[in-house]
């Protein structure tokens, strides 16, 4: 463990580790949305239809989000270093793979092979930065591990296209690929190894390994904390990544081109509202404050945004106040971190990040997919095509979860009160 956790000085070494972490988390975040680059020569190179692309696309986001639980153990059992290095090598090997396929079974072979690699990414950068850094830092060292995620989609709009041009689907692939040996090289010098109890130990309270291992998987506060998370991480993953941009047209009546424009606002404002989330709730005292307070705010713009007309600047200003209080997911995390054991903090992250990721990615896309065809009775609804009313009562099944959200956090902030009184968090 880094002496920086316990003395409150952080050298360069931890900011290094970190920032390597974070590094192989915007990395693997370009990975996994990579084919929404090439969708054309995808589509020419294995004749797909949208079902199918859709397949290929998901491989990786299944995958990865259904290992959080055994990689959150790899991580306590073998340490940031070994994992990371590992699934940086294996990534290298999936990007060939899938840059070489001339099948689309054979790629999404490919695609799966990269979601195990991309698996550990959040995990271990969360677990790193809880190692090396004070509990205080912890909040604003999250939120800024988010931001990179937040930064790969930039990354993927703005340089994968012109590589795959330059390139082509191989060629991009054998350079990701190189990219990723990089990073699982600078991972083997300056990130740190295993530093607490292994599964054949006993956990730091005291309890025997198992013991731990399952209270830690059944935490409520944990469960409560990645649930409620999910929740706001789904206005960047559910309604940013799909919905937004039909909302848009149909809100502002305007082509779905320029529907990327207030998408854009809605990403960079969480890019600034998750880390300066996380630094306000550094303390203890003020992660109960801050969950309440943001799960009001991103309810009532949710509900103003979807059923209030209103002029095009305020709808944008909204937008940009939901993007940065949804970043308050950070504060969920750190949440999950004062109810865990230091010995299955990566297994609470994990675990966490698996709800999290199901609620905000999947649950909710089909919340809101599943209303939108009730709106036509049989017939399938074409969103970009669909009407301001149609799209309205779809995306109320998005605000639902933003409202349900507050009486949420009131129950999570009583229930670690509750624990921190009776012993039960750790920091």
């Amino acid at each position: 463990m880094s002496p920086g956790h316990e003395t409150g000085t952080v050298g360069w070494r931890d900011w290094a580790a970190w920032l390597l972490a974070a590094s192989c988390l915007f990395f693997q975040f370009v990975v996994q949305i990579q084919p929404s680059a090439m969708i054309e020569e995808l589509e020419s190179t294995f004749a797909v239809d949208a079902v199918e692309l859709g397949l290929l696309a998901s491989a990786y986001f299944v995958t990865s989000i259904s290992l959080q639980i055994p990689v959150g153990w790899l991580l306590d059992r073998f340490g940031p270093r070994s994992v990371l290095v590992t699934s940086m090598i294996l990534g290298a090997a999936g990007l060939v793979w899938f840059g070489s396929a001339a099948t689309l079974d054979s790629a999404i072979g490919a695609r799966v092979i990269l979601g195990i690699a991309g698996a550990p990414a959040f995990a271990s950068a969360a677990l790193v930065a809880s190692r090396r850094f004070p509990a205080r830092r912890f909040g604003l060292m999250l939120g800024l591990t988010e931001s990179f995620t937040l930064l790969g989609g930039v990354a993927v709009a703005l340089l994968l296209p012109t590589l795959g041009q330059w390139t082509t689907r191989a060629g991009s692939g054998f350079v990701l690929a190189g990219c990723s040996l990089l990073l699982g090289i600078g991972c083997f010098f300056l990130v740190g190894g295993r530093t607490t109890p292994t599964d054949g130990g006993s956990s730091s309270a005291g309890q025997p390994a198992k013991a731990s291992l399952l209270r830690t998987l059944f935490e409520p506060r944990l469960w409560l904390a990645g649930i409620h998370g999910g929740i706001f991480f789904g206005v960047i993953a559910a309604f940013g990544g799909l919905w937004a941009a039909p909302f848009f047209r149909a809100r502002l009546d305007i082509d779905p081109a320029d529907a990327t424009f207030p998408v854009a606002i809605l990403f960079a404002a969480g890019v600034f509202g998750a880390p300066l989330l996380g630094l306000i709730a550094g303390s203890r005292s003020w992660r109960g404050p801050t969950l309440i307070i943001a799960s009001i705010v991103c309810a009532i713009a949710g509900f103003a945004m979807v059923n209030i007309d209103m002029s095009e600047w305020i709808l944008f200003m909204l937008v940009a106040i939901l993007g940065f209080f949804a970043g308050v997911f950070a504060v969920d995390m750190a949440c999950v971190r004062d109810a865990s054991d230091p010995g299955r903090r990566g297994l609470a992250i994990g675990t966490a990040n698996m709800l999290l990721g199901i609620v905000g990615g999947p649950v909710m896309v089909m919340l809101v997919a599943r209303a939108l065809d009730a709106t036509s009775g049989t017939d399938a609804v074409n969103p970009m095509l669909a009407s301001m009313d149609q799209i309205r009562s779809a995306m109320n099944w998005f605000v639902g979860p933003l409202v349900l959200a507050v009486p949420m956090a009131i129950i999570l902030v009583f229930a670690l009160r509750f624990g921190a009184r009776r012993g039960d968090s750790i920091s």
